[in-house]
């Protein structure tokens, strides 16, 4: 994000005076922003308040600028504690970089909403899952892993199946909206992954809350059941692809092609 020199003198906590000066004598390490044509406004960005940040750290009454330089050429002002710095003086929604392309692959441009299909966004929580999975085999203590593996795999097959199913009613029911798909598509699941969906909603019925909380609230089936993560993988893998294929078959406003 670009701050003010105003903005930039609260991060380091100096005098705007100060930083601009440090502008000056630090420009070639700086964006062309940070020391603008006569008329416009100085604007640092982050990489500018790295800079800044180090040049703050090694400032004295008589400061080496020779050494300081030295230090930047180096590359001391990406260090940690400077990156750190900058965070806790940065917020979580920044105004859109002016040089922001496809090369940004660090964050996301949040677009009202979320600006996804209930498609594209039940994709983005498959790959989180799969992820998630993935990392709690590959660590071999699946304990620690359970419910953020479980909500987030419940989460995607419930989107799954309301695209699929067309549906917008309130519900969070994997069984009724298992229900809703075959009323409305007058097809029957394959007998195997209905009864994984039954099973998952089983442990989790309407309104889907056992994942996320402590899930104690007298209504609760205790029974004991084993999960055994890579079947679970492969069960949810052959769910998904086959809700995939049909989807993928769906008009652009996610109705059923008809045969």
């Amino acid at each position: 994000m670009n701050r003010t020199p105003s903005e930039a003198a609260t991060v380091l906590g100096a005098e705007i005076a100060l930083v601009e000066r440090w502008a000056s004598l630090f420009g070639d390490y700086l964006s062309k922003g940070a020391n603008p044509p006569k008329g416009k406004g100085r604007a640092f960005s982050d990489g500018d308040l790295l800079v800044l940040c180090y040049v703050w750290h090694e400032w004295e009454d008589d400061p080496d600028i020779e050494a300081i330089k030295i230090g930047l050429n180096l590359g001391n002002h990406h260090e940690e504690p400077f990156i750190e710095h900058l965070y806790l003086h940065t917020p979580l929604l920044q105004e859109p970089p002016d040089d922001l392309d496809e090369t940004w692959r660090h964050g996301f441009l949040w677009v009202g909403g979320h600006g996804q299909s209930r498609f594209e966004l039940a994709r983005n929580y498959r790959y989180a899952a799969e992820k998630l999975l993935d990392q709690a085999l590959k660590d071999g203590d699946a304990h620690h892993w359970l419910c953020p593996v479980l909500f987030t795999y419940r989460h995607t097959l419930e989107l799954y199946l309301k695209t699929i199913g067309s549906i917008t009613k309130r519900t969070h029911s994997l069984a009724k909206c298992v229900e809703l798909v075959e009323k409305l598509h007058g097809e029957q699941f394959p007998p195997s992954a209905k009864r994984w969906i039954e099973d998952l909603d089983k442990i989790d019925p309407d309104p889907g809350t056992t994942f996320r909380y402590e899930g104690d609230d007298g209504k609760q089936d205790y029974s004991e059941f084993w999960v055994d993560l890579r079947q679970f993988q492969f069960a949810m893998r052959q769910i998904f692809e086959m809700i995939d294929r049909a989807i993928l078959r769906v008009g652009p406003e996610n109705k059923p092609a008809r045969k």
